[in-house]
């Protein structure tokens, strides 16, 4: 009878106890689906937003690139005018100047006796030197000439994409598309964080990295573009003078090509031709002409590489 009321004492005990751990555990259970839900309508909220500004963004930037490039189209077309009367007068030079230059070469040919001379010889080398020299400086000038005004035409055009690219980082910045985002976290609830808890919050900060990246892509062309546009100009003005220094070599070399060619021309109205030297002596001129361009398009070719992968890096979302 006594182990019975000790039986009957200990459940009247136990049972409120039990109730009240089982009311517990499904009000936690409902406050953490309540929390569930509220996040992910958090989620779709920010999501929808991002969605309907990067549209926004896209929409304006649209317009935006159209009106700048209007203006950039206007800066060519007077560049491009100018280049017709810089060619223009450079052509008008070279006309003038090559024309002085077969008059008297001319001259000297048709002089009697005048051209088997060594004197003749060498003036006739002296100036057929000084006017190769002087139709390839006023050819370099007018190319110096011409970049220049090109580079400033281009620095103009960068001055305008340097506005339209801030005006588009603004407009990003009040759309919210600029900054990193906070992710909507499960806070704890009872004892800790359930598995299910962990993983959405390793989920959410992986998708607030994403998001931002893929804001830093829809802006790449405003953000990096400055640096791109300086790093292009950069390399045009280093490929200019590349070029004009393998055609100052081949300049040099057409210039004792052509004087040779002369001599020769000379020799074989007297009747002392020498077929074996002439074919000898064109056949290093074309030697050292491959080899000229051999070596411009090997530095060509390595210049291309190497830029391939620093534009890589300028565009890099970092």
């Amino acid at each position: 009878m006594k182990l019975l009321l000790v039986m009957m004492i200990s459940l009247a005990v136990a049972l409120p106890v039990g109730t009240s751990v089982a009311v517990d555990d499904k009000s936690i259970k409902v406050k953490r689906q309540e929390a569930q839900k509220l996040r992910q309508q958090q989620k779709n909220e920010r999501n929808k937003e991002i969605r309907e500004a990067s549209r926004s963004l896209r929409e304006f930037t649209r317009d935006l690139k159209k009106e700048y490039q209007e203006s950039a189209r206007d800066l060519d077309t007077d560049f491009k005018l100018q280049q017709v009367d810089m060619r223009a007068e450079r052509n008008a030079k070279i006309v003038e100047t090559e024309a002085e230059m077969q008059q008297k070469t001319t001259q000297l040919f048709l002089n009697p006796g005048g051209s088997n001379d060594d004197a003749a010889l060498d003036r006739l080398k002296a100036d057929m030197k000084s006017y190769s020299d002087q139709l390839f400086e006023i050819k370099k000038q007018a190319a110096i000439e011409e970049h220049s005004e090109n580079m400033k035409n281009e620095l103009e055009k960068h001055r305008l994409m340097d506005e339209r690219d801030a005006a588009a980082l603004d407009m990003a910045s009040d759309l919210g598309l600029r900054g990193k985002y906070e992710p909507i976290l499960a806070m704890p609830i009872g004892n800790g964080l359930t598995k299910q808890e962990e993983n959405w919050n390793l989920r959410e900060k992986k998708e607030v990295e994403k998001l931002f990246k893929s804001n830093q892509r829809l802006l790449g062309e405003f953000l990096y573009g400055k640096k791109l546009r300086g790093w292009e100009l950069d390399n045009k003005r280093a490929d200019f003078d590349l070029e004009w220094q393998k055609k100052s070599e081949l300049h040099t070399l057409n210039l004792e090509q052509n004087y040779f060619n002369s001599l020769f021309m000379q020799s074989s109205t007297d009747g002392e031709f020498d077929q074996k030297a002439f074919s000898e002596r064109m056949s290093e001129f074309q030697k050292q002409n491959r080899l000229i361009n051999i070596k411009h398009k090997k530095i060509h070719d390595k210049n291309r590489i190497k830029r391939t992968e620093q534009r890589r890096d300028i565009m890099a979302f970092k």
